[in-house]
């Protein structure tokens, strides 16, 4: 558990660009969408498929990186709050973090029947960093319970981990089960993500202040 005192004039607004910055991303995941409608499908293709167009390339590529950015400001801010932490929180959340490296610097594979080093890589990558963040909220809500300065905040942060995990689960079943709307699916996995992140960020200025 770390004893650094909180700085709330710099808390805020460290929490605060974090979540525009995933508000960004997402927002360009949302303007991918729309503008590549009629090359991906977004009920059946994976958001990566994106980067498979000479033109989605560069910004989906800044998507994730917008992500990564949000998510080094919310450490930043956790730690001058003083947010609790230990190995396992630390360990989960740089696997998320690497899963987001991965998923940036390997492409997809082409098509559903060709099948390559990269997009394996990129395929591991995206399991890591759907699976991570959420087992490390988990983890995080259980330290939040146990500290007296946050024990109130720990119920929001399990929930928000709780339907990360059940999103990133059915996205993982759809790679097996082709019945299911993959795309949609991880569109929600990401969102649930990206959510769960926000609310980190808003109870750390909560604190904080």
């Amino acid at each position: 558990m770390t004893t650094t005192s909180p700085r709330p004039a710099r808390v805020s607004p460290i929490a605060w660009t974090a979540i525009g910055l995933w508000t960004a991303a997402l927002a360009l995941v949302g303007g991918l969408t729309i503008g590549f409608a009629h090359r991906v499908d977004p009920f059946r293709d994976p958001v990566s498929d994106y980067a498979l167009h000479r033109s989605g390339r560069a910004l989906f590529t800044i998507a994730v990186l917008l992500v990564l950015a949000g998510g080094l400001a919310l450490v930043v801010a956790a730690q001058l709050a003083g947010l609790p932490r230990n190995s396992a929180v630390s360990v989960l959340f740089g696997l998320w973090v690497a899963g987001l490296f991965l998923v940036v610097l390997f492409r997809e594979n082409p098509s559903t029947t060709v099948v390559t080093l990269h997009g394996e890589i990129h395929r591991f990558g995206g399991a890591v960093l759907f699976a991570c963040l959420p087992l490390a909220c988990r983890a995080l809500a259980r330290l939040l319970r146990a500290d007296p300065r946050w024990a109130r905040h720990a119920r929001r942060v399990r929930s928000c981990a709780r339907l990360a995990f059940t999103t990133a689960v059915a996205f993982g079943l759809a790679q097996f089960v082709s019945e299911l709307p993959e795309g949609l699916l991880e569109r929600a996995a990401l969102v649930a993500e990206l959510g769960t992140l926000v609310t980190i960020a808003l109870v750390v200025r909560a604190v904080a202040r």
